[in-house]
């Protein structure tokens, strides 16, 4: 019931708001932490976005890592859960449901949209680098 409610109604344009389940997001968004999200174009997600979209498992929420179109038009997303080593499976674009823009943690609102939201990614992603740099220094 929340998969068709949620969907119809970032269909019509409104946003929805819930509690997310998992750690595989973590540390952007944590379990339990309450997730808004809003209506999308598949042509308006981009390369770090978080999208919600509709899998063999239910609805998931994953990072946007790569973003593919083929000649037609049609476009596929490569997304990965920030705690995750491995991709999902492709995304077609007709399964996405909309794009995360803010998690609720310790009663204060943190846009994962935006300018700055792209700058903390991009720190997490350096440091991830040069931690698995460090590691493998070690084992040499």
């Amino acid at each position: 019931m929340f998969l068709e409610l949620s969907t119809e109604l970032l269909a019509e344009g409104y946003g929805v708001r819930f509690r997310a389940g998992g750690n595989s997001m973590h540390p952007t968004i944590r379990d339990g932490e309450a997730v808004k999200v809003e209506p999308v174009s598949a042509l308006e997600i981009r390369r770090g976005d978080i999208i919600l979209y509709s899998a063999g498992r239910g609805l998931t929420a994953h990072r946007v890592v790569r973003v593919d179109e083929s000649n037609d038009g049609a476009r596929v997303f490569h997304l990965r859960g920030d705690a995750c080593a491995s991709l999902d499976e492709p995304v077609a674009a007709e399964q996405t449901i909309g794009r995360v823009t803010e998690v609720e943690r310790g009663g204060r609102i943190i846009a994962l949209t935006g300018r700055a939201a792209r700058l903390r990614q991009n720190a997490r992603l350096i440091v991830a680098k040069l931690k698995e740099s460090a590691i493998a220094d070690k084992r040499l």
